[in-house]
């Protein structure tokens, strides 16, 4: 594997029912860069992010972190390699405060159990670490409440915070700003930027505005197979991509 490249995807596949979704996606994520997956609806993005992250079994075909193959790892064993993903729709724990959301994550990281009168202390050791990742999605005066009593733009926020509390070394965030306004959109890739300082980004995105203001990169699939990566600027006059999803002919 390159070094340069933390994560290798080799011909990947994917069929449910004999429809095949994704067919031969060949794609290296290089370390520390910004790398957009667009595409048109049903091209197959959210199956991508599945594949690499442990909620979907690839049909054939191998993907590698940092060297190692982790095709048919779960989802949980992807997760304590260094691999974090948000959702399309919010998955944060609405019953439990904002606090308690980051706090879990983080006692996970550390491997430590939720049992209050056994872990006390160490449940006090991680408070200064919650707050600081609160104070940077902009929701520490909000850490008593319960999250789902958070509008739509601060729990996509806390999705975020989520989403690197373990502090992962690859990130995958599928369609963070879905259903923002313009303000909350604007909002979101400044926090984006902010708290991917320095990790490996992988984004999936609707909005033209978040991939041209984060992307290093951008890959774009069409009916699960890649018609263009590059430069955001080369993705730009790249007339495939004008056709199959600017909608220029």
């Amino acid at each position: 594997m390159d070094n340069a490249n933390i994560m290798e995807i080799e011909d990947l596949h994917k069929d449910f029912g004999g429809l095949e979704i994704i067919k031969g996606i060949s794609l290296s994520i290089g370390r520390g860069t910004r790398h957009a997956i667009l595409g048109p609806n049903g091209a197959g993005k959210t199956t991508l992010f599945n594949l690499l992250s442990g909620y979907h079994r690839a049909t054939a075909g191998q993907v590698n972190f940092k060297g190692k193959e982790i095709t048919q790892l779960s989802a949980h064993q992807i997760n304590r390699l260094g691999i974090s993903r948000s959702f399309q729709i919010t998955n944060v724990f609405p019953e439990l405060s904002v606090f308690e959301n980051i706090h879990l994550v983080i006692m996970s990281k550390n491997k430590v159990r939720y049992n209050f009168l056994k872990t006390l202390g160490r449940w006090k050791k991680f408070i200064p670490e919650t707050q600081a990742i609160l104070k940077q999605i902009g929701l520490l005066e909000k850490k008593d409440i319960p999250a789902g009593s958070l509008s739509y733009g601060e729990q996509r926020a806390l999705e975020i915070g989520l989403a690197t509390a373990s502090d992962p070394e690859l990130i995958l965030l599928d369609e963070p700003t879905a259903g923002m306004s313009m303000d909350e959109t604007r909002q979101a890739i400044g926090l984006i930027d902010k708290v991917t300082k320095g990790k490996t980004l992988v984004i999936i995105e609707h909005d033209m505005e978040v991939v041209f203001s984060l992307a290093d990169v951008i890959t774009v699939i069409c009916y699960g197979t890649i018609i263009a990566t590059g430069t955001p600027e080369e993705i730009r006059e790249d007339p495939k991509v004008k056709e199959a999803y600017l909608g220029d002919k």
